[in-house]
């Protein structure tokens, strides 16, 4: 009985805080319409209006002076007069009559419209100030467009070195750099390096070089480097978001090549494979680890050991976007499949175990001579529907200026004007893009159970799942994100997002009792031709924020 009351309880309260949340949108859709309905006469209007009287006087002194002409008009207009004089006179009764209702009708309109524009006004002035005034001070002084400049090298403006960070509290916080140079050693080639140094020690380096038009051909060849040293690192059980630490000092190497299978390059086919020397180790904390809490076997999935993997993977790729990074229209697929060839487990030692646990009663954990192989197959498509009357989705430098004051000099009665029905269509639909994207992520284990620990897609910020903190491990998931996206600068976009989950233990085992959602805003700063880094707060119900800060774009 208490557990039932324990519910009841819960679900008020969240049915008061959706109640509260819709009365307050009512209000804020009365004063829109309220707002609209007691908005001017366009000047237009009374400009018509104006111009109207004068022909209508035009037309009596015509038919004034026609009238000596013939009597029979004369005597059919001094009878039509008094008709004419009455219509006047009971219109003026009319709009008389209804100035008191109007007046009155307007005032209880008023006593709606008084609170937002003398108490939500200047309340949304004071929290819009503190960052009003430093974005007015960087657009007014050419902030962003000196920082670009700083940050832009060579002759050709081809060399790009800027900082990035992690300002989050805790052992995530982090400071490192990014390198990229186009053409740097050959003619259409690209390298990219960027090492992140954590508060804690921890180290991470990326390192990417790639070659178009290799031997004058239309292959492309690509490398890839990266380095891990990550005492933070953690394992999730599948099927779950229950975390154990589990430190990493991996490294990964990657080749890839590819070659476009159509003359527009809309179709291309790649390859790649990889070696991975994985290095997971004990926690410094005994009660960090999964082998203090027996609900999950660890013999068989290589926890804590060192191993080598050698994925190969073949994908196929359609693309016909505008613009690699902030796409405005076209599609996007990728099919791919990889198969991961997975070498014998090392093993834990008994006295390894013994030095992180503090006891002697665990045997020795070495591999179970099982076939650890598993294959992995993606799907992922993409469309991008673009909604207005200009060529692009992107501003012009002075297109964006003109667009700052809206957001620098915040004006209840200019939002309002936005939405008025008018406006609506503008609002809405001008310069604006809908972003869709679909994953379909599978794993398929060669022996059940045996499959090593990092074989299971992580869905998280980057998947994305973006009103979440904690991410999941699954065997088979799905998704489906939507994005509405508009200008708001130069090099900024502004963003809303809704998304769905759903993941399962089988490829049949769908259930809505795996069913997830999260939605949220926020910013993506940009070029067209390169992605900088996003700035984004998402929410699950009406739980909870989570601060989404990083230079990954939300979709792959």
């Amino acid at each position: 009985m208490m557990n039932r009351m324990g519910v009841n309880t819960t679900m008020h309260k969240r049915l008061g805080k959706v109640c509260l949340l819709r009365a307050l949108f009512a209000l804020f859709l009365l004063a829109c319409v309220v707002h609209a309905e007691d908005a001017p006469v366009p000047a237009d209007s009374a400009h018509a209006a104006a111009v109207a009287a004068p022909a209508d006087s035009a037309q009596v002194d015509s038919t004034a002076v026609a009238a000596p002409a013939d009597s029979a008009q004369v005597d059919s207009a001094d009878v039509a007069a008094p008709v004419d004089s009455a219509q006047v006179d009971s219109t003026a009764a009319d709009i008389s009559q209804a100035a008191p209702e109007e007046q009155s009708s307007g005032g209880w309109k008023r006593i709606f419209y008084w609170p937002f524009e003398h108490i939500v006004q200047p309340v949304l002035n004071g929290i819009v100030y503190p960052i009003a005034q430093p974005i007015r001070y960087a657009f007014d002084n050419g902030v962003i467009e000196t920082a670009v400049d700083m940050i832009t090298f060579g002759e050709k403006r081809n060399v790009l070195l800027y900082p990035i960070m992690n300002l989050k509290p805790g052992n995530s916080t982090m400071l490192g750099f990014t390198y990229r140079h186009r053409s740097v050693f050959l003619t259409k080639d690209y390298l990219v390096v960027s090492p992140q140094y954590f508060a804690n020690g921890d180290f991470y380096g990326d390192l990417r070089y790639t070659k178009h038009e290799l031997f004058g051909t239309r292959l492309f060849g690509g490398l890839r480097l990266r380095q891990y040293l990550d005492r933070d690192g953690v394992f999730i059980i599948p099927g779950t978001k229950e975390s154990f630490v589990m430190p990493d000092s991996s490294t990964y190497i990657d080749l890839r090549t590819g070659f476009p299978l159509t003359e527009d390059g809309r179709w291309s086919l790649e390859f790649s494979g990889s070696v991975e020397f994985i290095d997971r180790s004990l926690p410094e904390k005994a009660q960090d680890s999964i082998l203090v809490d027996p609900k999950f076997d660890i013999s068989g999935r290589g926890l804590y050991q060192k191993f080598r993997q050698y994925p190969l993977k073949m994908t196929l790729l359609y693309d016909n976007l505008d613009f690699p990074f902030t796409p405005s229209r076209g599609s996007r697929m990728e099919l791919g499949v990889r198969y991961v060839f997975v070498s014998d487990y090392d093993g834990l030692s008994n006295d390894e175990l013994a030095k992180s646990l503090g006891r002697r009663n665990r045997d020795d954990f070495g591999d179970n001579g099982k076939n650890h192989d598993y294959m992995r197959t993606d799907l992922m498509f993409q469309h991008y529907f673009y909604f207005g009357k200009a060529e692009t989705f992107h501003f012009s430098k002075k297109e964006a200026r003109q667009n700052r004051r809206f957001y620098t000099d915040f004006n209840w009665d200019a939002a309002l004007r936005m939405w008025r029905p008018e406006n609506v269509r503008e609002t809405l639909f001008e310069r604006r893009v809908i972003a869709l994207q679909y994953r379909l992520v599978d794993i398929w284990e060669m022996e059940q159970g045996s499959a090593s620990f990092d074989a299971f897609p992580f869905i998280g910020t980057r998947f994305p799942m973006r009103g979440y903190k904690d991410s999941w491990a699954a065997r088979h998931v799905m998704s489906l994100s939507a994005e509405y996206r508009w200008p708001i600068d130069y090099y900024v976009d502004g963003v809303l997002f809704d998304e769905y989950m759903m993941h399962a233990p089988g490829f049949t085992d769908w259930s809505f009792k795996r069913f997830y959602n999260s939605w949220g805003f926020g910013v993506r700063v940009r070029r067209p031709d390169m992605y900088w880094f996003r700035v984004q707060l998402g929410f699950h119900g009406l739980h909870g924020v989570n601060l989404v800060l990083t230079i990954a774009p939300e979709f792959r």
